[in-house]
C-alpha cells in the first residue's frame, strides 16, 4: 500500500525505472490500480472506499515526446461509496467514445453497478440473491472477453449477467454442493479472469478452477504447498490464452499453469510478496 499513485517509465535493456507522474492526494492509501484497456486512464481504489479515475494520457504523451519531467496526476472523477469497495473492472472495449467509457464495480451490500467513467453515475445495476432471498455481495468481478457478459464471484456462487439486461443473473452456479462437501471449489471467490474460451476463478482457500462460459465448473486444482500462501488474490491470463497465472498472499511466487495439463505448474516467477496485501501483476503485451 502507498500514500501516493505514481506512473513509471521502465526500460528493459538498462533496467531503468523513472517516475514520470505523481498523484496529488497525500491522505489516502491505495489498494489496487488498473490501467484502462486503451492505456490512457487509471482506476485506483483507496482505503476510504473511494474509486479515483486518473487521465494519464497527458503525462504519457509528454514523456513520449521527450519532456522528461514529473507532472501531477490529478483525479478527474472521484466516486465515494457508502460501503466497502470490493472490486472493479474496466469494460474491455473501453475508449474515448462516451458509450464505451465505463466500468463495473462491486460494493458490499449493494448490487453490481455499471458506472460512467466521466461522471461516476450508475448506468445499470445487476443483483444476485441467495436461497434466503438475501442480496449477495460480489467479492470479484470481471467482464467477458467480448464485453457482453459480466461475471461475479460470491462466497458460494459464480454468476453471469447480460450487460444489456439489468437485474438478476442469466446463470448462477454454486461453487460447491454444500459447505461440508469436498467437491467443487471451496472458499470465498477472491478473483476472476476471462479469456475467449474460459473463465478462471480462485478462492481464499488456495483453490483454482476453470469454468465454461455458462459458469459451470470444468476442473479444480490447488496451488502447490511450496508456492502457496494464505489464499489466491490475483489471476491473469497470459497473452497466449493458454497459461493462467496466479499470485497469493504471503507468497513470493507467481505461478503459471498450462490449461492443457494442470498436473503441475509450467512456470514460476519469484517476486517480493511476503505480505497480506493483494500484490497484483500484469503483462506488457
Amino acid at each position: 500500500m502507498s500514500n501516493n499513485a505514481y506512473l513509471y517509465e521502465y526500460t528493459v535493456g538498462s533496467q531503468r525505472i523513472e517516475c514520470i507522474a505523481e498523484s496529488d492526494e497525500d491522505c489516502v492509501i491505495y489498494r489496487a490500480v488498473e490501467w484502462s484497456p486503451d492505456g490512457t486512464m487509471l482506476a485506483a481504489s483507496t482505503d476510504d472506499s473511494t474509486l479515483r479515475i486518473y487521465d494519464a494520457n497527458t503525462q504519457v504523451t509528454q514523456y513520449a515526446s521527450g519532456e522528461h519531467r514529473m507532472s501531477p496526476l490529478a483525479a478527474y472523477t472521484t466516486i465515494a461509496h457508502a460501503g466497502t469497495l470490493l472490486g472493479f473492472a474496466w469494460y474491455p472495449h473501453m475508449n474515448r467514445d462516451p458509450a464505451a467509457n465505463c466500468f463495473i464495480e462491486s460494493v458490499r451490500d449493494h448490487p453490481l453497478h455499471l458506472c460512467d467513467t466521466q461522471t461516476g453515475k450508475v448506468r445499470a445495476s445487476y443483483s444476485a440473491y441467495d436461497a434466503y432471498d438475501t442480496l449477495m455481495s460480489a467479492t470479484a468481478v470481471a467482464f467477458s472477453h467480448d464485453g457482453t457478459s459480466i461475471y461475479a464471484g460470491y462466497a458460494t456462487h459464480i454468476g453471469r449477467f447480460d450487460v444489456h439486461r439489468e437485474g438478476p443473473p442469466v446463470e448462477l452456479t454454486q461453487t460447491t454442493p454444500s459447505r461440508r462437501s469436498r467437491d467443487g471449489l471451496k472458499g470465498i471467490v477472491s478473483c476472476l479472469a476471462t479469456n475467449n474460451t474460459h473463465i478462471a476463478s480462485a478462492t481464499l482457500s488456495g483453490q483454482l478452477a476453470l469454468h465454461t462460459p455458462d459458469t459451470q465448473i470444468a476442473c479444480v486444482w490447488r496451488v502447490p504447498v511450496e508456492y502457496g500462501g494464505t489464499g489466491v488474490t490475483h489471476l491473469r491470463w497470459a497473452p497466449n490464452n493458454i497459461h493462467v497465472w496466479a499470485a497469493s498472499r504471503q507468497s513470493e511466487f507467481i505461478v503459471a499453469w498450462d490449461i492443457r495439463d494442470l498436473r503441475a505448474p509450467c512456470a514460476v516467477v519469484r517476486r517480493p510478496g511476503r505480505t497480506m496485501q493483494r500484490m497484483q501483476f500484469a503483462f506488457d503485451a
